[in-house]
């Protein structure tokens, strides 16, 4: 899935989109171990890539 895809599937949910929101959304996935589990449990790291490519996809990236 890429970060655009992503972002499209978000706007199906949210009435607003803006980069800040969806980075934070981002951050989540390592904050909360739930759902850093979730996005490890097949590819150790994913949690982070997905994490690294939104704040890249928004150009909000560390």
């Amino acid at each position: 899935m890429t970060a655009d895809l992503y972002c499209q599937w978000l706007c199906c949910y949210w009435d607003e989109y803006s980069k800040e929101a969806h980075a934070g959304v981002a951050q989540t996935y390592l904050d909360d171990e739930r759902f850093t589990a979730y996005y490890d449990k097949e590819q150790p790291g994913g949690a982070k890539f997905l994490r690294d490519a939104i704040l890249i996809y928004t150009g909000m990236s560390e």
